[in-house]
């Protein structure tokens, strides 16, 4: 991955050579790109076709989304640190933040062998008055022990301007964000 990208994106996860697959939380909104067949993305038991060349993002979720399909899978799933895939897809956010279970469908025809430029050609810098990635490693770093005064210090902003801003970039709270985190690491 190129390394521009790795401040905002966690990892890039290979999914294939397998019927069904458990997609476990890390904290941060997720884009699967379909390679090659058909599946369907079980989220809160709601199901959602994904189609073949297909992509969608899924706001940050608490609980496993499930992916299946008749045949073995080939997917990708770009995971990105917790406000990270607002830095590429702000054109959704607001959409995503109104109805957060749904997915929201994106562009088709990304490629494996493609992604880095893909996402270099998406990324747009931030219009927040504050870093919100520094919030997101201090978050990572700390877990469910953040001090909510060093957070403020960073963001130099109002607490209430903070909490949304924080929750429409992340599609979490602080608390849940912090929680959701410290168990992704746990099972790493």
């Amino acid at each position: 991955m190129d390394k521009k990208l790795k401040k905002y994106i966690e990892r890039y996860d290979l999914i294939h050579n397998c019927e069904t697959y458990e997609l476990m939380p890390n904290g941060g909104m997720t884009v699967l790109i379909n390679q090659e067949t058909n599946c369907e993305v079980l989220i809160d038991n709601k199901a959602y076709q994904l189609e073949n060349f297909q992509a969608m993002l899924i706001n940050a979720y608490e609980e496993s989304v499930h992916i299946q399909s008749n045949k073995n899978l080939n997917l990708i799933a770009v995971r990105f640190k917790g406000a990270g895939a607002s830095f590429f897809y702000e054109e959704y956010m607001d959409e995503l933040m109104l109805i957060p279970k749904e997915p929201i469908y994106i562009e088709k025809n990304i490629v494996e062998n493609e992604l880095d430029i893909y996402f270099k050609n998406c990324l747009k810098p931030s219009k927040l008055p504050f870093n919100i990635m520094k919030i997101i490693d201090l978050l990572d770093e700390q877990g469910s022990d953040y001090n909510i005064d060093e957070v403020l210090e960073i963001a130099n902003v109002p607490r209430k301007i903070l909490d949304k801003m924080f929750r429409l970039k992340t599609g979490l709270t602080f608390k849940t964000y912090a929680t959701v985190k410290e168990l992704d690491t746990k099972r790493a």
